[in-house]
């Protein structure tokens, strides 16, 4: 009942939505109703882990398979939870917004897609729900029309890319095994060739790569995400992407195993897990660094989420009990800090219409609820206690060290570096420095766009003090998946692995702003005055003086990095195009013209078919 509820539910909601298309309270009320029951059912799911259900139908003569796990409890739990809060921020952020009226039909059929991804028992079940996810993302975006439309087609043709990557992949397994079951394939790897193990790991995870927005698979992910509804960009940036790791993680741990992934040794303690990693760290390193030089709020965090991605994916391929468990928290700490973050950027744009960073500024005392829940994000991203962005980080850095990954440890705390760099910007230029006079009248948004924030805050710092919370589930995944469960505490790792205890941590932190907070008021007496009463270098101030700065914030490392941006990054891209644009030209050749070419394709196709299907390899 509880599982097929999770199916049900969104496809009334698409329905319903499409009979109410111009009734806006209606359709808001439904759906958010709609959401609110996901996490229900959710939750009731919880009992029924490793129940089978297969559809009374078969599809090219397959049956199409689901399964409830700890792995794919984890991922839904998160969807629908955050899914939730998207809907209570959507409620008034959407009202009466332009080329909106399907926002909740694309946003459900997407949400169905995910479901099939992640309960999917098959492959074949999978790459269906991979497809209803993809085109469901796909017009869940170019909605908002002109330069979400152009964003949209980009990553349309990512998506494309990969989906056919993948068919490629599930094709050769099927080929070969005579089965789309995860079980039967999980069990036919043991035995499986170096050679089909190496075609069918590039295949897989270069496609799962491009959802996950791996380097240098991730440049489709800032402009997409970032141009459609700001809430819609909240909820794409923090849970949509790492559907790319389940796959990952998917074909990692349950499809081949990692003791058959480490056959493929390279040199020394060099193996495919090692490369993954090494891909991994330059998908923190680069883009992170990129988001430095952004003078778009969302484009700023989007830049800088697909570097906390490369995080999740360096723990997960490292192989250990902490490293998994951190990547897998990290996840969860992602979807809470890049949401609070997008959503507190939201609400400045819903009050002053603008995240263009250059033209921001001073709105601390207008948003203040903005600015704490940006705070309590950026604080989480940076990975800085008291926040779970540090709980997670710690799990990684520890894993990599003590399993004999210094380079990759180095290379990720590079990263931080750049994060650090680009949420100070963030935070500093939207609500630090100067208020422009025309936000002299702005002020906070209502209540039930603040309610998700103030949610999201709490889990930020609660899941940081009760660490213990979200590794029991973690533990549970990793048992099941044949792994070494991580070894926890409630308040952060058990003591035979190392020495963690975030609520000594979260006290001693509150007791060091206790003192600061003693000193100022033992301080000699303030008087508060307007902005303009005050000076600087020599000055007095007033409106037509702008003395805080946005634009070129960081204008010295713009000035030493972006030669080589342009020389290695940029030069790069363009490689990759022109190659694109190479193979499309060739195949286009194709395309003749000619009926009877066409005709030879049709009687090919239909033999290929049959021998592939027919199992004759």
């Amino acid at each position: 009942m509880a599982f097929s509820m999770l199916f049900i539910l969104p496809v009334i909601g698409i329905v319903l939505s499409l009979i109410f298309v111009k009734v806006d309270f209606l359709k808001n009320l439904i759906n958010l109703t709609i959401f609110g029951a996901l996490v229900y059912f959710n939750i009731l799911l919880l009992n029924s882990v490793g129940e089978t259900f297969k559809l009374p139908f078969a599809f090219l003569g397959q049956s199409l398979t689901f399964r409830v796990t700890y792995l794919a409890l984890y991922f839904s739990l998160m969807i629908n939870g955050i899914s939730f809060l998207t809907a209570i921020f959507s409620w008034r952020f959407m009202r009466e917004r332009e080329n909106s009226s399907l926002y909740y039909v694309w946003w459900l059929t997407k949400t169905l897609g995910m479901f099939g991804v992640i309960f999917s028992g098959d492959f074949l079940t999978f790459f269906l729900s991979w497809e209803l996810m993809s085109w469901g993302t796909y017009f869940v975006m170019v909605q908002r029309g002109g330069a979400a439309a152009k964003a949209s087609y980009k990553y349309l043709v990512y998506a494309i890319s990969s989906a056919m990557v993948l068919l490629a992949g599930i094709v050769i397994l099927y080929a070969s095994f005579g089965t789309f079951s995860f079980a039967e394939l999980s069990k036919a790897y043991s035995n499986i060739s170096t050679g089909m193990l190496i075609l069918t790991l590039v295949l897989f995870i270069g496609s799962f790569s491009v959802e996950s927005a791996v380097f240098p698979l991730h440049s489709w992910l800032p402009d997409a995400y970032s141009e459609t509804f700001s809430p819609m960009s909240s909820y794409l940036s923090s849970i949509s992407t790492r559907l790319g790791t389940y796959g990952i993680i998917l074909f990692l741990f349950v499809i081949a195993g990692v003791s058959v992934i480490d056959r493929l040794q390279i040199i020394g303690a060099i193996n495919f897990r090692y490369v993954i990693g090494v891909f991994a760290v330059l998908t923190i390193i680069v883009p992170t660094f990129t988001a430095v030089f952004q003078d778009d709020a969302k484009k700023l965090v989007m830049w800088s989420g697909i570097g906390q991605g490369g995080y999740v994916l360096l723990g997960i391929v490292s192989g250990s009990a902490l490293g998994i468990g951190g990547g897998m928290f990290h996840m969860m700490s992602m979807l809470t800090f890049e949401s609070v973050i997008l959503l507190s950027i939201a609400a400045v744009e819903y009050r002053t219409g603008t995240t263009n960073m250059n033209k921001l500024g001073g709105l601390i005392k207008k948003q203040p609820v903005a600015f704490i829940g940006l705070l309590a994000g950026i604080i989480a991203l940076a990975g800085i206690p008291p926040m779970n962005g540090f709980v997670s980080k710690w799990f990684i850095y520890r894993s990599l060290i003590l399993s004999g990954y210094p380079f990759l440890a180095i290379g990720a705390m590079i990263g931080t570096l750049a994060t650090i760099l680009a949420v100070y910007k963030l935070i500093h230029n939207i609500f630090l420095g100067q208020l422009r006079e025309e936000y002299n009248g702005v002020k906070e948004v209502p209540f039930d766009m603040q309610l998700p924030i103030w949610i999201l805050i709490i889990i930020v710092w609660g899941s940081a003090v009760f660490p213990g919370i979200t590794f029991s589930l973690i533990a549970k995944i990793q048992s099941s998946l044949g792994l070494t469960p991580v070894p926890y505490s409630l308040n952060g790792i058990a003591t035979s692995a190392g020495d963690l205890d975030m609520l000594v941590v979260s006290i001693v932190f509150v007791a060091g702003l206790v003192v600061a907070y003693m000193v100022y008021l033992l301080g000699h007496r303030r008087k508060h005055v307007i902005q303009y009463d005050n000076y600087a270098a020599g000055h007095f101030l007033n409106k037509d003086i702008p003395y805080n700065y946005n634009a070129h914030f960081y204008a010295g490392m713009e000035h030493i990095f972006e030669p080589y941006r342009k020389k290695i990054i940029a030069r790069s891209e363009k490689s990759l195009a022109a190659l694109t644009g190479t193979i499309g030209d060739y195949l286009r050749h194709i395309y003749t013209g000619n009926v009877s070419t066409y005709a030879y394709y049709i009687v090919a196709a239909f033999v290929i078919g049959a021998i592939v299907l027919g199992g004759v390899f």
